[in-house]
């Protein structure tokens, strides 16, 4: 065990992919630079591969994150809260009374789940499963649950929910908004997912806003709007994440209620200070306004342009674009950029279009149906963002929605993209997907005439 000294070139406060990502690119650029990691948990679980912990297809120890990630560059892991410090003076305190300076301090302290402020939330068995030491305590209380109440149809909701009632529970699923994903993606691919969900035997209530829970000491019921109440044998929060800033008064941080302030830089407002990640608050490229970026992916991607900057390749953060995955029972979805939902409440005008693929050539075997949609922007037909949902894997896809997203492409751009074809891995050469889903749109402005042409 490396011993700890009493000053740091960069302390990186966080045990998440930001923290890793980050310490591993400043190393590559400055090999012998003097790091550490400080963190207020023991081990670090992988929060996407929690749902698969709890059901069994990841092994406990093969969920942990690995060490070695971080010490492998001669940075040691100090496990001790930040309790205090000084930003004019250069040095941070920790719970067991260490103070070590740093020339450069880095929050990457990521989220935790956020509890809902409704009657009976602090009775046993509400349970979250963010932090490590919640996700132990939720495994074993739900060995001997056969009910269980999920609050929130996020991805993580959902993903738990598939992980409990592939265990043999009986799970439900309460959400305020009209459909799953907080109502924000295409009601459509919701209302096809919800259905699947349905037939695999988990109940819902979308519409209802939970407003109490009750029971002796332990929650035995859940109260909905609308006169609806059910008894339960435990509740699972996933209704949200809140930031952990809790320590930014101390170092005078500017702060909003989606994270610590900061620049392109990923600068705070004090000097030698910096945040990236969950901790951090985040604004859509697109539109510039702030928007929800809480996702592994943004972390490891602001990692490494803060690590560029810090290495002198000045580089600005552009803001998110939230490529997202997920896997729904056997259904996949994906998407990037803004949604429908997100444009009318920006304000902005768009053109959808939509069409149906196939996860491969449609003679082979076994092809199934891709639902794709994209929207435009309205009148320069810039691609502003999409989503796919279908049973084949929309990983891959989804990356190249965003680059196109992100180098503002257009209609005419997507309609004459680059892509791959084979008949067992793509739909056939006629329909790649953002092709295909764009056809009916150019069509329909060609006969316009407003895309030119005679």
């Amino acid at each position: 065990m490396t011993p700890i000294r009493n000053a740091y070139h960069t302390i990186i406060v966080g045990g998440g992919p930001a923290s890793r990502i980050l310490n591993k690119y400043l190393h590559i650029f400055q090999p012998e630079i003097d790091t550490l990691v400080i963190r207020d948990e023991d081990r670090i679980v992988n929060h996407c591969g929690t749902p698969y912990i709890v059901e069994g297809t990841i092994p406990w120890e093969k969920g942990l994150i690995a060490e070695k990630l971080v010490t492998q560059f001669g940075t040691p892991i100090l496990v001790d809260p930040l309790v205090g410090g000084d930003p004019s003076a250069h040095f941070v305190r920790t719970a067991s009374g260490r103070q070590i300076s740093y020339r450069r301090l880095i929050f990457a302290t990521g989220t935790d789940q956020f509890l809902p402020p409704i009657p009976g939330i602090d009775l046993d068995l509400v349970l979250k499963v963010r932090r490590t030491e919640d996700l132990v305590n939720a495994m074993e209380q739900l060995r001997r649950i056969q009910h269980i109440t999920v609050l929130g149809a996020g991805y993580i909701g959902l993903e738990f929910a598939v992980a409990l009632q592939r265990l043999g529970k009986r799970v439900t699923i309460v959400e305020m908004a009209p459909h799953i994903m907080g109502g924000r993606i295409d009601p459509e691919m919701a209302g096809a997912m919800e259905a699947h969900l349905r037939e695999s035997g988990i109940e819902f209530y979308l519409g209802h806003r939970a407003i109490s829970l009750s029971g002796d000491g332990r929650v035995q019921a859940v109260e909905l709007e609308n006169d609806v109440r059910f008894d339960t044998g435990a509740v699972l929060s996933a209704v949200g994440v809140r930031p952990l800033i809790d320590y930014a008064p101390l170092f005078n941080l500017e702060t909003s209620d989606d994270g610590i302030l900061v620049d392109e830089y990923f600068a705070t407002s004090v000097a030698d200070i910096f945040a990236l990640g969950d901790c951090a608050a985040t604004r859509s490229l697109i539109t510039g306004d702030v928007i929800p970026g809480k996702l592994g992916s943004n972390a490891g991607q602001m990692a490494r342009c803060l690590a560029l900057n810090l290495a002198g390749r000045k580089r600005p953060y552009p803001g998110v674009i939230n490529a997202v995955v997920t896997k729904v029972g056997e259904i996949a979805y994906g998407a990037a950029g803004l949604s429908e939902a997100d444009a009318r409440a920006a304000g902005i005008n768009t053109l959808v279009t939509r069409n149906t693929s196939s996860s491969c050539y449609e003679n082979m075997p076994d092809p199934h149906p891709v639902e794709v949609k994209l929207l435009y922007r309205s009148p320069d037909l810039r691609l502003l963002g999409g989503e796919l949902m279908g049973r084949f894997n929309p990983a891959g896809f989804v990356e190249t929605l965003a680059q196109l997203i992100e180098r503002r492409a257009t209609l005419e751009d997507v309609i004459t993209m680059h892509y791959s074809s084979h008949p067992e891995l793509t739909p056939k050469t006629s329909k790649p997907f953002f092709v295909w889903a764009s056809e009916p749109l150019f069509k329909n402005l060609a006969r316009s005439g407003r895309l030119g042409g005679h």
